[in-house]
């Protein structure tokens, strides 16, 4: 062979060898390639489609990469990820509220992500995304615990904003009384108990819990608890909840000028300011109606450890963490607080004055999970609403309710004490 010939068929071996890559990789960097998303909110109104969107911007990126999704809905989300992951299939990359990312980080299904937020500067959100020193998530988006109210009815009852849950009650009753608008939208049934122990979190950490002590044990049956249940208590006997009626109804009421106060995030939020009667210049996120803060729930975005396609997911993460992978997002996240500080845009602020105290309450809410329990805190806190249940449906009193959660808990997590 000519020397010339010999040196660039021997560039051209080293290349192919180059892009062949390790086991999971892609096989050449401009091969046809696609990543397998999953989440939950694909299937969201309006929000879901606006999400989908700003991810599809990766492609004008990487021609070679189609995205597609895996939309599963959010009570099954968790048992078909666990499942098909389990098996050793599932998505390339998965986006995870924080209690399951803990269970499939724990097993070992998620893989390290070091590569891709390489020389990013990621905030305080990404923190709980470091497990055993590895980071195995990045922060998707936070949505923080705000009171919502409806101005409009507030000032046509010539209502006060409450800053307490005896002037919520109040408040509340007054509007009612004075447009037909029921009081208060929030969960309080155990039919939602997966959702409703991450609210009521909020009223918990408002009333100083902290569900374990500084030795490790779990700490349920507290005055803080008791205090906390006594309030939603009274709230639930105050007549402004729709007994009976699920979240899903109770925020189309909100959605449609037929509510006065909700309890929620900053992403439910943004789904009730979009496509309904009420306009968001008449939607207000004020701080909770309790003396300390309350709780955030976290999403991340995760890549699998049974993807083939792991280097190409990591372009895309390193994509999606990089300024114009965070704008995409910011465009269409609301206020919801994401991986890197980009701000809220002006033309968000000026069409969701609200947005600003999400941001605010983001500084110093509390996750839903309780620390060092990641994993085991939706079985805790299903022990936890039960005990609230039998308060509010049999009346049992909250320090007797409480008592009998504790012993439960100690015989069923004494091995971590």
């Amino acid at each position: 062979m000519h020397r010339r010939s010999f040196a660039i068929a021997t560039a051209v071996i080293a290349i192919a060898v180059a892009i062949a890559g390790r086991p999971g990789e892609t096989l050449a960097a401009d091969a046809p390639v696609t990543l397998v998303i999953s989440n939950a909110q694909w299937l969201d109104a309006l929000r879901g489609k606006s999400l989908w969107e700003a991810v599809l911007k990766y492609q004008d990126v990487a021609p070679h990469v189609k995205l597609e999704q895996e939309a599963i809905p959010t009570s099954a989300y968790a048992d078909k990820l666990t499942t098909e992951i389990g098996a050793g299939q599932g998505p390339d990359i998965a986006i995870l509220q924080d209690s399951l990312f803990y269970a499939l980080a724990g097993a070992g299904f998620l893989v390290p992500l070091d590569k891709a937020v390489e020389g990013v500067k990621l905030n305080n959100t990404n923190d709980d995304g470091m497990v055993k020193s590895q980071r195995l998530g990045i922060a998707w988006q936070r949505a923080v615990y705000a009171l919502l109210y409806n101005k409009k009815l507030i000032d046509a009852a010539g209502a006060k904003v409450p800053t307490d849950v005896a002037g919520l009650i109040k408040s509340a009753k007054a509007v009612s009384k004075a447009t037909g608008a029921i009081g208060l939208a929030t969960r309080h049934q155990m039919a939602e108990v997966s959702n409703w122990f991450k609210d009521f979190q909020s009223w918990a950490y408002g009333y100083g819990v902290n569900w374990v002590g500084s030795d490790g044990k779990l700490t349920i049956d507290t005055p803080e608890a008791a205090a906390a249940i006594a309030a939603f208590k009274a709230v639930y006997d105050a007549g402004i909840v729709p007994i009976g009626d699920d979240m899903t109804t109770q925020r189309s009421r909100f959605k449609e000028n037929k509510g006065v106060f909700c309890i929620d995030n900053s992403g439910s939020a943004l789904n009730i300011a979009s496509g309904g009667a009420l306009q968001s210049a008449d939607l207000v996120a004020a701080p909770l109606p309790f003396k300390l803060p309350g709780a955030h729930q976290q999403i991340f975005i995760s890549v699998s450890k049974h993807s083939k396609q792991q280097a190409e997911a990591m372009k895309f993460l390193a994509w999606l963490v990089g300024p114009k992978g965070q704008q995409a997002l910011r465009d269409v996240s609301g206020p919801d607080a994401l991986a890197t500080d980009v701000p809220v845009t002006k033309e968000f602020l000026a069409a969701h004055p609200w947005a600003t105290t999400f941001a605010e309450l983001a500084s110093t809410s509390r996750s839903t999970l309780i620390p060092g329990y990641e994993v085991e805190t939706a079985q805790i806190m299903r022990v936890v609403m039960e005990a609230v249940e039998r308060v509010l449906i049999a009346g049992t009193p909250p320090k007797e309710s409480l008592a009998r959660a504790q012993k439960q808990i100690d015989a069923k997590f004494a091995r971590r004490g």
